[in-house]
């Protein structure tokens, strides 16, 4: 079988570490197969050295513009798969093309587009953003109904897909992603302090402000406790709008952001942090919230179907949108520290399960049943 992977798309957070995580555990499992692998070159050089039936080729195609990615996307990665003979293209965080020489996968791994919720956001964005996304989500459609196969990374994101777009059902396979192993090494011990980590980027799905407004009304009852934003204040229109509400509420002294971390170090941030907090109302999978759990950290996330899967009964849930329920929530693993640890251990049993050599098993399982 000879594959080409498709993933320049895959620049930050959950598409960089799923690509980064995988590929080299579909190398152990395929040493027969055929692979090109296209993807950013930063990506390319986190990769350990692979096997000779592996060719890597950098691809910026994310730097186009949009209709100018869409072009590359629609006709010349078609003729790139034709010239080497690919039996499948994978393509992870992007689209496919509508026209291939070869069957397709995708990985559908953006929960947004299939949320109600999401579309109710964007009327609050510019003009400009809402017409792209309109498009975005009209090719994804396309996509999505042109591949042989679609993976998903959660039984919840397939639900999700399937309820918006019915006639997929047949073809939405799940594999559920792992974690890098420095997490599996790690262990989480209650660090002194009151410092509680949220992780994730700054989007439009994210509840950064959520975590201030659930400061300010546990300042009085932990007086010492202060929040740790990964990111930086300018990362997106997102975290000023943070900044600018924890100034509002006067606990922007309290708050500090770590600014741009590669995954290597989130271990040593987790470890200082007693509490991770995953404050998000839409997601596909959650890997911050999987990789608190591989270190057996306390942790607390949205109450949402795929938080759900991933952390089970191993995580505190707070209602999305409610800062009144997330202040709570952070208050019971503060001042309940046998609690913490509780759940803590419990956190890290769950955990073990989050393993890219299982999802590299998945994808290939999908792989085999598109060129069947």
């Amino acid at each position: 079988m000879r594959v080409l992977i498709y993933a320049p798309a895959a620049q930050m957070g959950g598409a960089r570490a799923h690509v980064v995580g995988v590929v080299p555990e579909l190398a152990n499992l395929t040493p027969a197969d055929e692979f090109l692998l296209m993807a950013q070159p930063s990506l390319l050089q986190d990769l350990p050295t692979l096997p000779e039936n592996w060719t890597l080729t950098a691809e910026r195609a994310p730097h186009r513009s949009f209709f100018g990615r869409l072009l590359w996307e629609q006709r010349v990665l078609p003729r790139l798969a034709d010239q080497w003979r690919a039996d499948v293209l994978l393509s992870f965080g992007s689209f496919v093309p509508l026209r291939a020489p070869c069957v397709t996968v995708l990985e559908a791994a953006n929960a947004l587009y299939f949320t109600h919720v999401y579309w109710q956001a964007l009327e609050r964005e510019s003009v400009r953003l809402r017409l792209q996304e309109r498009a975005r989500w009209s090719l994804l459609r396309a996509s999505l109904r042109a591949a042989e196969r679609v993976l998903v990374p959660t039984r919840a994101m397939r639900q999700d897909v399937v309820v918006r777009l019915p006639d997929l059902i047949a073809k939405v396979d799940v594999a559920l992603w792992g974690v890098s192993d420095r997490f599996h090494a790690a262990r989480w011990t209650p660090p002194p302090g009151d410092s509680v980590l949220g992780v994730s980027n700054h989007g439009i799905n994210k509840e950064f402000e959520v975590m201030v407004q659930a400061l300010a009304a546990l300042r009085q009852q932990l007086p010492d406790l202060r929040l740790v934003f990964t990111g930086s204040p300018n990362e997106s229109r997102y975290s000023r709008r943070t900044v600018g509400r924890a100034r509002a509420a006067g606990v922007e002294p309290l708050i500090c952001f770590t600014g741009e971390l590669p995954n290597a170090d989130m271990p040593a941030l987790v470890g200082r942090s007693r509490i991770l907090v995953y404050p998000t109302w839409c997601e596909s999978f959650g890997l911050p919230l999987a990789e608190a759990l591989a270190m057996g950290a306390p942790a607390i996330a949205a109450d949402i179907p795929a938080c759900r899967e991933v952390g089970g009964d191993t995580a505190r849930y707070y209602a999305p949108g409610d800062a009144a329920s997330m202040a709570s929530r952070i208050h019971e693993l503060i001042a309940a520290p046998d609690e913490a640890l509780a759940l803590a251990s419990a956190a890290r049993e769950r955990g073990r399960q989050f393993t890219w050599r299982s999802n590299a098993e998945g994808v290939l399982q999908t792989l085999r049943k598109a060129v069947r």
